[in-house]
């Protein structure tokens, strides 16, 4: 293997970490941002200055040779040596302009939020926001965002975190829905209901199977899907019942709140950051920005409405 390796392969080396990663160029080349044939090319170059083969192709799948399995600590370590850099100059940036990345889970990214970033860009028309919407917690000592809204409490080294709100669930179905199956009016009717049920949040949390257990309810799921947002679309088709937020249920017209004196579970809503970050001004105002709005909107997390 050549051993003239410097720092300026550290471009090379991000290549060779996300083919590792993602196992394929197509993916690789969505999470670098570059064409597929850009990383293509990277990745042959890199390959020819090192005078070695890093990945085996088996069709579309990429696979570490022994070269490189040897490089990829050095280079993982490289990739953590590099963040922290970044991490130290971002965290010194003091003009309230450019970009700053968002993580979110579906419910609060794609609803609650959005609303939120308009008013912010009025504010702060030179920062710009890249917001990604995670089924999963995102890796903010890999820097792969700024600021992440999380339900429940970090625990991770390394990051700062500010509680923003407690996000109140409910058990909702349609009126429709009821009206065929029959009323709800104590926990054991619930029995009677097919249930759609749906993973929470970005730590895959199951609120409906915990509920009905916790109850000791027979629990009939006519559906399962990984998205809140077919979640509660199914809900308001008439599918069946589900435990959903109040403030995302009150966005549906025709579906009310089962047994509403009964409140099956509260989450907290934390916002997250690196602490290398907590000095930039930018992250910093967008982080405000957000808390601020939270506080405004402590009323439409725990609202509960449209009772039957």
């Amino acid at each position: 293997m050549n051993s003239k390796v410097d720092v300026s392969d550290w471009a090379d080396l991000r290549v060779f970490l996300a083919i590792n990663d993602c196992q394929n160029l197509l993916a690789a080349s969505d999470q670098l941002g570059m064409s597929q044939p850009t990383v293509g090319r990277r990745l042959t170059a890199f390959e020819k200055r090192l005078g070695v083969n890093l990945f085996a192709r088996t069709g579309r799948r990429m696979q570490l040779t022994d070269a490189g399995n040897a490089i990829l600590e050095s280079a993982r370590k490289m990739e953590r040596e590099m963040n922290a850099i970044m991490r130290t100059v971002e965290g010194q940036a003091e003009g309230l302009c450019g970009e700053v990345t968002i993580s979110a889970t579906e419910g609060t990214g794609s609803q609650w939020l959005i609303p939120v970033l308009a008013s912010l860009r009025e504010k702060y028309p030179d920062i710009s926001i890249q917001l990604n919407i995670d089924f999963r917690a995102a890796d903010l000592l890999g820097r792969e965002a700024d600021i992440a809204l999380r339900m429940g409490r970090p625990t991770q080294m390394d990051l700062i975190a500010r509680k923003l709100t407690d996000i109140d669930f409910g058990i909702y179905a349609s009126r429709e829905y009821i009206n065929k199956v029959g009323a709800v009016t104590e926990l054991k009717d619930l029995e009677k209901l097919s249930w759609i049920r749906g993973l929470f949040g970005s730590t895959g949390q199951n609120l409906l199977l915990e509920f009905m257990s916790a109850k000791n309810l027979d629990c009939q799921v006519g559906m399962n899907t990984n998205s809140p947002a077919a979640q509660l679309a199914a809900v308001g088709e008439g599918i069946g019942a589900a435990i959903v937020s109040h403030r995302w249920a009150a966005t549906v017209p025709n579906i009310v709140n089962l047994l509403p004196d009964i409140l099956p579970y509260s989450v907290e809503l934390w916002l997250v950051c690196h602490e290398d970050l907590r000095h930039s001004a930018r992250i910093k105002a967008v982080a405000d920005h957000i808390a601020e709005a939270a506080t405004d909107d402590k009323g439409l997390f725990s609202i509960k409405s449209k009772g039957y």
